[in-house]
């Protein structure tokens, strides 16, 4: 996840479920993200769907003018462990 084998702004879509917490760090958890920026083509659709730092994410997409920046819960059909681990869906359109 955070050295994607794919050319810059050559996918149309990224989708992430539940993946991305399983780094170890906040830096790696962001070197992610940000590669998923990197290989999105502008007008393309990101939508991350994780237990926590989504509040991160979404405000990283957000200081990079990124459109239709949205976070919501997903419901108890996607708890982990019960309602104190939420899965939390982030979804965003790169910028062309």
């Amino acid at each position: 996840m955070t050295a994607l084998p794919l050319a810059g702004e050559s996918v149309d879509a990224i989708v992430s479920s539940l993946a991305i917490h399983n780094i170890g760090t906040h830096e790696g958890r962001r070197k992610a993200l940000d590669e998923a920026i990197r290989v999105l083509r502008p007008g393309g659709r990101l939508a991350i769907a994780d237990l926590w730092e989504t509040n991160r994410h979404a405000a990283h997409l957000r200081q990079l003018g990124w459109h239709h920046v949205r976070r919501r819960n997903v419901g108890w059909r996607m708890w982990y462990g019960g309602p104190w681990f939420a899965t939390r869906l982030v979804t965003a359109t790169k910028p062309v």
